[in-house]
């Protein structure tokens, strides 16, 4: 049997960034336990948590993990949705210059959020948190409140293999504004 009658169901991803001060951790757990209580509640289908480090090389060239490719990859996809839904992902990304101790190198990297909230239907992203716009700033906290009391925003979602499809220069800058210099390492 191809196809389904059922409605695509809401994923969501929680992202936590690893190795952050005391007091972080029990907020990240008490956030993953409220995902985990709206997969239970039905109003998701599923929850996964990845952990990912406090920053990376902001362009492909510079990283040389998969790991790292999958990090840029998820922060090209957040870019694009926020710029669609005229909202801001800073300063949970923040690009700032890195001295490598080791190797006397400098680069640009992004670095994490402690936490954040990715939601899809199917292969299409609906909405990113943290996030600012005219509204002000939703937190993961706010937006799970909001899932919780079943009154949310709705947002334009991103069709994650369009995406994936549009991006052709493995070079380009990930979170680079046209009047800046390119975030490609020094």
């Amino acid at each position: 049997m191809q196809g389904s009658d059922l409605p695509v169901g809401r994923r969501m991803e929680l992202y936590v960034r690893s190795l952050l001060p005391d007091g972080y951790h029990q907020r990240q757990t008490a956030l993953e336990e409220r995902l985990s209580a709206l997969v239970e509640s039905g109003h998701a289908s599923e929850r996964s948590v990845h952990v990912w480090g406090k920053q990376a090389p902001a362009t492909r060239e510079a990283t040389t993990t998969d790991i790292g490719q999958f990090a840029l990859e998820r922060v090209e996809l957040f870019r694009e949705w926020a710029a669609v839904n005229d909202c801001s992902l800073a300063p949970a990304f923040e690009v700032r210059q890195v001295d490598n101790r080791f190797t006397d190198d400098r680069y640009r990297a992004i670095r994490f959020p402690s936490v954040l909230l990715a939601e899809f239907r199917g292969d299409a992203l609906t909405c990113v948190t943290p996030h600012a716009s005219e509204d002000g700033v939703m937190t993961v906290g706010d937006r799970l409140a909001s899932l919780e009391a079943e009154n949310h925003t709705r947002f334009k979602p991103i069709d994650h293999v369009a995406t994936e499809e549009t991006q052709t220069d493995d070079d380009s800058p990930l979170l680079g504004e046209p009047d800046r210099e390119p975030l490609a390492p020094e």
